[in-house]
């Protein structure tokens, strides 16, 4: 058998037709199989897939439960206990009830691919996202050419993340990827131990459509359920740390910025994205405790990276500065953001002592009458207060005030 299909599936009455059906209009020169797992539905999609069974039963194998296990186990879990024993295919690819698979050539393009590279151990390819509720239908992935995954997209998915009906990989490989003892999702850990495997490969072709904000989905559930969005948290952090030592730190550097954006889900979810710096703080500290504080130095470099995007962040800080009392006071940037803080600075007759700035070559020696230092030739000491007014470049910025051992630095 050249590939197994596998697809869970739970209360897709509404889907489920249509996802099986682009399973089987597959055309190629391949021979495959069907796997669906029911996780003990309760609306009528059992009796469609007995349908189905009944009208391919050498396609078409069912594994009905008749208790849920995702309640008891998680997804991966299931896949590899129900699932995996009954898979024949060198290779597996995924699909999940509620999606589903929109070109009779997509399985033969990855086929191909991976028989004639056996570097590869998964590849994926772009999508198109449905919004029932808004009738709207986009693109998955903009920016992300054909072509192999960066190690950096392995871990933080710069770039857009990767579909699960998107999903082929060897599957002697994926029988290879151990039981963590914490898992975020399937998806998530199948990537990037596969990534340890060999090179991934991405086709720049929306072949399938992701259905998002269905009722069952975990994105529904997720922004629902905050305790269960702080669970995924603490899960992808012990994940993270596992998987560090199983892959010998071979990704350990882009891990901090996954688990950002793992934050900002969090903060999107159940705080949004233009939350108030109270907001950020308690939102941060939700996670600090379901962590165990085991990551608090990173939730605080968080902090001081984002909260400037905050909607009140210049008041709340320039409350903090009044509260500070003596002491110089200088900017660091003269763009927009600069140009903010000097408006909130005017309504307390404030005035900064300078501005300071990274390059000097193509900026002004003053700006509003204040004079402009370039970062290299400013002299810092203890009563000086320094204030990073920019978005663009604020991480960089903060580890060069770190490095010159700046003490007062306003966040």
């Amino acid at each position: 058998m050249d590939i197994s299909v596998v697809c869970m599936t739970y209360n897709h009455e509404k889907y489920i037709r249509k996802t099986i059906d682009g399973f089987l209009m597959q055309k190629g020169d391949f021979e495959y199989e069907i796997i669906i797992h029911d996780d003990a539905s309760t609306d009528g999609t059992v009796e469609i897939l007995k349908e189905y069974k009944k009208k391919y039963p050498q396609k078409i194998e069912l594994i009905l439960q008749k208790k849920n296990r995702y309640s008891k186990e998680k997804g991966i879990q299931i896949f590899k206990t129900y699932i995996l024993p009954l898979v024949k295919g060198k290779y597996i690819a995924l699909c999940e009830g509620d999606d589903f698979w929109i070109y009779d050539r997509k399985l033969e393009k990855q086929f191909k691919l991976m028989e004639e590279n056996d570097n590869i151990s998964l590849c994926y390819h772009n999508a198109l996202i449905y919004q029932k509720r808004c009738d709207l239908l986009r693109l998955n992935v903009n920016n992300h050419p054909s072509g192999y995954i960066e190690k950096c997209d392995v871990i933080n998915v710069t770039k857009g993340w990767y579909p699960t009906a998107s999903f082929f990989g060897r599957s002697d490989y994926i029988r290879e990827v151990p039981s963590f003892s914490c898992i975020p999702t399937g998806d998530e850990v199948w990537r990037t131990c596969m990534a340890c495997r060999g090179d991934l490969y991405y086709f720049n072709r929306a072949w399938s459509v992701y259905r998002e904000f269905t009722v069952e989905g975990w994105n529904t559930r997720y922004y629902q359920d905050k305790e269960l969005a702080k669970k995924h948290f603490r899960d992808t952090v012990e994940y993270f740390k596992e998987f560090n030592f199983y892959s010998e730190e071979r990704f350990e550097k882009y891990i901090k910025e996954r688990l950002f954006h793992g934050v900002d889900k969090y903060r999107d979810a159940h705080y949004g994205m233009d939350c108030l710096v109270v907001e950020l703080k308690r939102c941060l500290n939700d996670l600090k405790i379901t962590t165990k504080h085991e990551i608090d130095n990173i939730l605080d470099e968080y902090y001081s990276i984002y909260a400037i995007r905050c909607k009140d962040y210049y008041r709340f800080t320039i409350e903090k500065l009044l509260k500070r009392g003596k002491g110089r006071l200088y900017l660091y940037g003269v763009g927009n953001e600069a140009i903010k803080a000097l408006i909130e600075l005017d309504k307390h007759d404030m005035t900064p002592k300078g501005f300071i700035i990274t390059n000097k070559a193509r900026n002004p020696s003053k700006l509003m009458g204040v004079p402009v230092y370039r970062v290299d030739e400013f002299i810092f000491d203890e009563n000086k207060i320094i204030w990073p007014c920019l978005i663009n470049g604020r991480e960089e910025v903060l580890k060069i005030l770190s490095n010159k051992e700046c003490k007062n630095i306003v966040i």
